[in-house]
C-alpha cells in the first residue's frame, strides 16, 4: 500500500482523530497507518500565531480538501455579497433583519428560560422597543451592536464591544479575574494574569494571510471557549466579533449575516470533543473541519433568503438609494440653521413624507442638523430628542446607513456629518 493512502484517507476524506483511526480498524495498535498519516499531514502543515496555556503554538493543515472547503465558502460568500448590493434598499433591510432576528433566536436558547415569540424578536430587531424588559436585555444590546459594525478587528474593538454587549459605554478591558470553570466547557483556560499573552497572539493570528479567512474565523470560536477572556460574555462577544472580523475584511454585509451564534453556542458532546482534541494535539484543524460543513450548509440558507428578498415587490423608497433633494425650495443642501421651531417641525415632516421609512425623531433631529460642513454627535441626538443613549446611538447609526450623514472617527469617538447632494432635474 502506498505510504499515502492512509493519509488521505482519513485527512482529505474525514479528518480523523487517532481513536477514530483505531475504531476503523477495529484495533488499538495503529501506529504504523497512523505515522503514516501524520507523515501525509506534515506537508500541509501551517504554523499559526495562536499559543496555549504553555506558550506551545497550534498548527493547522491546510491540505488540499480543507483548502478546497474554505475557497468555496468563500467564493459563494462573496457572490452572496453581490446579490445582496444589487437588491433594493427594503429588500436588503428585509434580508438583514431576518437574518438578525434568527441570531436573536439562538441567544435566546443560549440564555433565557422563556423564548420571546417570534414577533418580540422581530420588534427587538428593529430597535422598535425603547424600554427593553431586564429579562430581555442583553437582546437589546445585542441588537443595537449588530447594527453598528464599527467595533474594529483589534483589541480596542473587542473591548468595546465586551462593554456594549453589556451596556456599558467604558473602553477599558473588563478581562476575567478569576480562574473559569464549567461543565460542558472542560478546556484548560488561562490563568487571568496569562489573558493579555493570549490576546495577543489571537490579533497576530487575525492577521495572518497565509491562512484562508474564513478559517481564521472560524479557529476565533476555539480561542474564545478556550481563552474565555472576558468576566462576562464571551460567546456573545466571539460570535459578533467575528460578524465585525468578516464585516471589515470585504463581506460586509453577508459577514453580519452569517450564523456563529449557533456554533459559540454549541453545547453538543461531539463539538467539545473536537474542542478537546484540538488542545491535546495542538491541530486546530478538528475544529475547522468540523466547523466548516456548518457554515456550508448556512451559507445556502443565505442564498436562498437572498433570492427571496430579491423576489419582494419594491415598495415606492426603494427605488432611492440614497437621499436626494426632493424639491428646489426644500432640497437638503439649502436647510439653513434655524431655531424656529415650527420651521423644524415642517421640515421633519416633509421628510417624513418624502422619506416614510424615516423615524420621527430622526426626521426631527435631521431637521435642525443638516448644516453642510458641521459635524454632530450621539450625544447632540440624546439631548436634542431627550432621549436615551442607546436610542440615539442607534437613530445616527441608522440616519448614517440611508445615507444623511457621513460618519466619521475624531479621536475615540465617532462624529457625523451630513452628505451634501445635488438637485435633480424634477423628471427625474
Amino acid at each position: 500500500m502506498p505510504k499515502t493512502d492512509e493519509g488521505k484517507r482519513f485527512t482529505d476524506l474525514a479528518y480523523a482523530t487517532k481513536e477514530e483511526v483505531k475504531a476503523v480498524y477495529n484495533r488499538d495498535n495503529v501506529q504504523r497507518e497512523w505515522e503514516k498519516v501524520l507523515s501525509y499531514r506534515a506537508t500541509f502543515t501551517c504554523d499559526s500565531e495562536l499559543r496555549d496555556n504553555d506558550q506551545n503554538a497550534y498548527f493547522l493543515v491546510l491540505s488540499p480538501a480543507i483548502l478546497k472547503e474554505c475557497y468555496a465558502l468563500e467564493e459563494n460568500l462573496f457572490k452572496d455579497l453581490v446579490l445582496y448590493l444589487s437588491l433594493s434598499r427594503s429588500a436588503k433591510e428585509s434580508f438583514l433583519l431576518k437574518r438578525k432576528t434568527a441570531s436573536l433566536l439562538a441567544l435566546s436558547h443560549h440564555g433565557l428560560d422563556k423564548i420571546p415569540s417570534q414577533a418580540t424578536l422581530e420588534r427587538i430587531a428593529r430597535n422598535e422597543i425603547e424600554n427593553v424588559p431586564t429579562s430581555l436585555f442583553l437582546l437589546g444590546e445585542y441588537s443595537h451592536a449588530f447594527d453598528s459594525p464599527t467595533f474594529l478587528p483589534d483589541e480596542h474593538g473587542l473591548f468595546r464591544l465586551n462593554n456594549a454587549l453589556q451596556g456599558e459605554r467604558g473602553e477599558e478591558a473588563m478581562l476575567r479575574t478569576s480562574n473559569a470553570e464549567s461543565l460542558v466547557n472542560t478546556l484548560r483556560h488561562p490563568l487571568p494574569e496569562r489573558i493579555p499573552d493570549s490576546l495577543t497572539s489571537y490579533f497576530l493570528f487575525l492577521e495572518q494571510k497565509d491562512i484562508p479567512l474564513l478559517a481564521r474565523a472560524v479557529l476565533s470560536i476555539h480561542f474564545f471557549l478556550s481563552a474565555l477572556p472576558f468576566e462576562y460574555m464571551n460567546e456573545e462577544t466571539g460570535a459578533l466579533f467575528v460578524k465585525n472580523f468578516l464585516f471589515h475584511s470585504g463581506l460586509d454585509a453577508i459577514g453580519l449575516a452569517m450564523d456563529f451564534e449557533s456554533v459559540f453556542f454549541a453545547r453538543s458532546k461531539r463539538f467539545y470533543e473536537r474542542l478537546k482534541e484540538t488542545e491535546e494535539s495542538l491541530d486546530l484543524t478538528y475544529v475547522l473541519a468540523f466547523v466548516l460543513p456548518f457554515l456550508t450548509k448556512d451559507e445556502e440558507g443565505i442564498r436562498q433568503l437572498l433570492e427571496e428578498c430579491r423576489k419582494e415587490a419594491p415598495s415606492k423608497e426603494e427605488d432611492i438609494e440614497k437621499p436626494s433633494a426632493f424639491d428646489s425650495e426644500l432640497a437638503l443642501p439649502t436647510f439653513q440653521k434655524s431655531e424656529d421651531r415650527k420651521t423644524i417641525d415642517e421640515r421633519a415632516k416633509r421628510l417624513r413624507e418624502i422619506y416614510p421609512f424615516l423615524k420621527k425623531k430622526e426626521a426631527h433631529f435631521y431637521a435642525s442638523h443638516c448644516t453642510i460642513g458641521s459635524f454632530y454627535t450621539i450625544e447632540d441626538f440624546r439631548k436634542e430628542e431627550l432621549t436615551v443613549y442607546e436610542t440615539a446611538r442607534s437613530s445616527m447609526e441608522s440616519l448614517a446607513r440611508k445615507g444623511f450623514y457621513r460618519k466619521e472617527q475624531q479621536g475615540k469617538k465617532f462624529v457625523y456629518a451630513p452628505i451634501p447632494m445635488k438637485d435633480e432635474p424634477a423628471d427625474k
